[in-house]
């Protein structure tokens, strides 16, 4: 081998050694970009923040924990309540179908109006845990998706007329009452009340001052019209009972102790489709709803993309 060649072969040594070092630099940088990702990655997943829920003098309540103890306690019943609510939000989306305040606040009245008072309406709300607020919520997906399954379906007035006919008795008006009345926690405290009406104070006044019915405090105690089935059986056996303008004595009721008024009073009567048809309506198509929506609800889920990211099973 000539001295040139040795040189040659020395270059091309000292350049494939070069290439290489240079790759292993690159190939380093790589490498530590990614270990130091993957640690970070680990912290961050693994965090107190990322997998903690709470922490209990030092002992960590895991949010596995509790999405398996929310599940072993109805929440399986919640989320699926939740994704059909954003199933039917997304189909209304696409269909341009929405709801008004006004539709809202109208079916929150004819709820209200069910159950015969606001005090009645709110108790059974509490009893729950909900409030007018969250009861809206709640009603926007389930009003959209009668709205959606109603869309192409007509109804006519001879279908009203047979289901009127099938149930009458159910839109036949019952007796009612209208009332006001003054609740408290005492006997102590209706005992007073009592003496100050005896004495001439105005109930109205007594009412909005004294009572703890939050419900109907501020409007003096008003209930508006009452029909039979909704009262306290204490308070209703009573109030129907007497005339217009008279007055109970203190009665223990479920909710405390109560002074009654009744203001006016309506005989049962029986009525006529015409004048109640547009309760019919909405009856007949609730009627549709509820018989159908499963079926709906479960085409709109199997076309769905629904990914679990959390084992609801256990």
């Amino acid at each position: 081998m000539t001295i040139e060649n040795q040189e040659n072969q020395s270059q091309e040594i000292h350049k494939e050694h070069t290439f290489s070092g240079k790759w292993f630099w690159i190939l380093g940088i790589v490498i530590g970009l990614l270990i130091a990702s993957n640690i970070f990655i680990y912290i961050w997943f693994n965090s107190p923040s990322k997998t903690a829920l709470v922490s209990v003098n030092g002992e960590v309540i895991k949010k596995d924990e509790f999405i398996s103890a929310v599940m072993d306690q109805g929440g399986k019943n919640v989320l699926d309540w939740l994704i059909e609510s954003k199933l039917i939000t997304q189909k209304a989306k696409e269909e341009g179908i929405s709801i008004s305040d006004k539709e809202i606040e109208d079916r929150i009245s004819q709820l209200r109006d069910s159950f015969g008072s606001q005090e009645k309406f709110v108790s059974f709300l509490s009893l729950y845990g909900l409030t007018e607020e969250s009861l809206k919520k709640q009603l926007v997906p389930r009003l959209l998706a009668e709205k959606i399954m109603m869309k192409n379906k007509t109804v006519s007035d001879k279908e009203l007329l047979d289901y009127f006919n099938k149930n009458k008795s159910s839109f036949d008006e019952k007796e009612q009452v209208k009332l006001r009345h003054i609740l408290v926690k005492t006997l102590e405290e209706a005992q007073q009340i009592e003496d100050d009406l005896k004495k001439g104070t105005d109930f109205s006044k007594l009412a909005k001052e004294r009572s703890i019915d939050t419900a109907t405090n501020t409007q003096g105690g008003e209930l508006g019209w009452v029909a039979r089935g909704v009262l306290d059986p204490a308070l209703e056996k009573v109030v129907f009972s007497l005339n217009a303008g008279e007055r109970t004595s203190i009665i223990k009721t479920s909710f405390g102790y109560e002074i009654a008024e009744v203001l006016d009073k309506k005989s049962a009567r029986s009525v006529t489709f015409e004048e109640v048809k547009d309760k019919v309506k909405e009856r007949y198509i609730e009627d549709i709803v509820q018989n159908e929506y499963s079926n709906w609800i479960q085409e709109l889920k199997s076309t769905a993309d629904i990914v679990y990211y959390v084992d609801i099973t256990k």
